[in-house]
């Protein structure tokens, strides 16, 4: 679409002729919650350079970090600062390949617009350019149909629009159409991405970013209502994703994404990162020396600062040179192998049949009024919710998210007239949603329930003999009382939440939020259960396959000792990766 093409939406509502700080800010926030939005989808897109599946993550904890310094910005009120201070916070935020070459684009935007306090169309025009000068100098070997070529293609058509519109919302619409663009022709300029049938993940991660940022300028109230799951515009060919994501369907003859990409026989390396810490460092010098150490080299800062992304085989000689020129902080090294070996065996569980618990019906047995479809890992769990009255219960959860077509199956075992549907995972949530459009002869109501004591808790408030609206919405007021502890352990080094994890680490995450880092369960549940806000009434905990009854009644046995007024109900749940799942109620 044309410049003057686009400036005729505009007639719809005022121009946007200059944003200033407080607007900016709502639009970076908006940025991360489309990010957010998109962030497995873009993880699955992950093969370049290395098919470790983390693009979409390490863009969304770079620009998180962006946003939390944007938020304290010396003069809120003024954009240049607030572009500094996300800037600075990228780059001291940084993770992966991506995320680094994310903080020099916003650094060239940052240094694009100088001293503004407010950016009208021109400014964000110079602001992109710089943008795109930036982040092709911090890659050593810069390659097109990358996230490279998408900010460039943005910069470009900002620069166009510029020229015929003082409208910045015009000229932001420009470049997120030429992003896009840009992202769907990725598929052409690398082999790798079409032997994985894929797009670019980074340069799909940058178009996301932009079409949030541009949304909620042209419409700041857009900005008060993040999207829930996968948003992509509208009108315009769909981003090639691998299957697993929540409209590719249905179910490819071969893998794409990085299940696609074999793995090499003398593995893919360390991703190694840190920051390098002043004064009178010489980034160019330092991009030098370290590069020859490894590949996908990214060293960018200045005389104070330097942030280091390299792959290497041997991380100990770079961490040892780098030390010698500055003191060394946030080292992080992950084995990008087991990255991609995680990657290729939840494909190779994905591919597995699905295991469908459901009685058999007779050829001509009249179907029930309302039925219940219940997603599930675990022998225990399955066991508990056809107990239950769950009519077809699908395996699967995280790491093991089951397609269209298993939730399709499902609904026709429960042999009913309308089903509810509970996914049970966050991850399964978008994928349940798409079932009801599929299915001719049968109503299909989605409870949005995102782990496995709420889908309990929602069974145990079906009335049989209700409509299915009702019990929808009985279902639904159900689960907002019940808490989620899952407790496992981490699989590599990694930063979130404030929490410093390292490999072995135990985890217990509640609702979804990292709430606590130790050495061994027991202390911490103690911990998490310790901590809520309203002491829970009645705590059930389900043990995972891998632990042993007398483990899990001694448990039991000193959660009770510790919190006498709580009651505690222990079951087998026979779910793996997760030591234990708690249901607080």
């Amino acid at each position: 679409m044309s410049a003057e093409a686009g400036s005729k939406l505009t007639l719809l509502r005022e121009p946007v002729l200059t944003v200033g700080g407080v607007e900016l800010l709502a639009a970076l926030r908006s940025a991360l919650a489309w990010l957010q939005a998109n962030q497995e989808e873009i993880n699955d897109l992950n093969v370049f350079p290395v098919p470790d599946g983390d693009t979409g993550s390490n863009m969304y904890l770079t620009l998180r970090s962006a946003v939390e310094e944007a938020q304290s910005a010396a003069d809120p009120s003024s954009a240049a600062a607030v572009l500094g201070a996300a800037a600075h916070g990228s780059l001291m935020g940084a993770r992966g390949n991506s995320g680094v070459i994310l903080s020099q684009i916003l650094r060239g935007v940052a240094q694009g617009v100088g001293s503004q306090p407010r950016l009208d169309a021109g400014a964000w025009a110079r602001g992109l350019r710089e943008a795109r000068t930036v982040a092709y100098k911090a890659v050593m070997k810069p390659t097109e149909g990358t996230i490279l070529t998408v900010v460039r293609e943005a910069a470009e058509a900002a620069g166009r629009a510029a020229e015929e519109s003082s409208d910045v919302a015009t000229v932001l619409e420009q470049a997120v159409r030429a992003s896009h663009a840009a992202v769907e022709r990725t598929t052409e300029q690398l082999q790798v991405l079409r032997d994985a049938g894929v797009v670019d993940a980074g340069g799909f991660g940058l178009a996301v970013i932009l079409e949030g940022l541009s949304r909620a300028i042209a419409d700041p109230a857009a900005a008060q209502s993040p999207p829930i799951g996968p948003r992509r515009r509208a009108g315009e060919d769909r981003v090639q994703l691998p299957f697993g994501s929540a409209d590719a369907a249905p179910r490819p003859s071969v893998r794409r994404g990085a299940a696609a990409v074999e793995m090499k026989e003398e593995g893919w390396g360390y991703c190694t990162e840190f920051l390098i810490h002043g004064p009178g460092l010489d980034p160019e010098r330092l991009r030098d020396e370290l590069g020859k150490l490894g590949e996908s080299a990214l060293v960018v800062g200045d005389p104070e600062l330097v942030r280091v992304h390299i792959h290497t085989g041997e991380p100990a000689p770079l961490i040892a040179l780098a030390s010698s020129r500055g003191r060394l902080s946030k080292l992080k090294v992950e084995d990008m192998s087991a990255q991609h070996h995680d990657v290729l065996g939840r494909a190779d569980a994905a591919e597995r049949p699905p295991v469908i618990e459901a009685p058999e019906p007779a050829a001509d047995a009249p179907r029930k009024a309302i039925g219940v479809v219940s997603v599930a890992p675990g022998q225990g769990f399955r066991d508990i919710l056809a107990s239950l009255g769950a009519d077809a219960v699908v395996e699967g959860g995280q790491t093991m998210n089951p397609s269209i077509e298993d939730l399709l199956n499902g609904v026709r075992a429960a042999h009913a007239e309308k089903v509810v549907l509970l996914p049970n995972n966050g991850n399964v949530i978008l994928t349940a949603e798409q079932v009801n459009g599929l299915i001719d002869d049968c109503e299909v109501k989605v409870v949005p329930t995102r782990n496995l004591p709420q889908g309990i808790s929602a069974l145990l408030a079906l009335e049989p003999d209700s409509t299915i609206d009702a019990n929808a919405a009985r279902m639904s007021a159900a689960i907002k009382h019940v808490h989620a502890l899952e407790v496992t352990r981490a699989v590599r080094d990694s930063t979130a939440n404030g929490h410093e994890i390292k490999e072995g680490d135990v985890l217990g995450i509640l609702d979804d939020e990292i709430r606590e880092v130790g050495s061994d369960e027991p202390s911490v549940i103690e911990a998490v259960l310790g901590s809520v806000d309203q002491a829970p009434e009645l705590v059930t905990v389900y043990r995972g396959g891998d632990v042993t009854p007398a483990d899990a009644e001694a448990l039991v046995e000193r959660m009770r000792a510790t919190f006498a007024d709580t009651e505690f109900e222990l079951h087998d749940g026979g779910q793996e990766h997760y030591s234990y799942v708690l249901s607080l109620e």
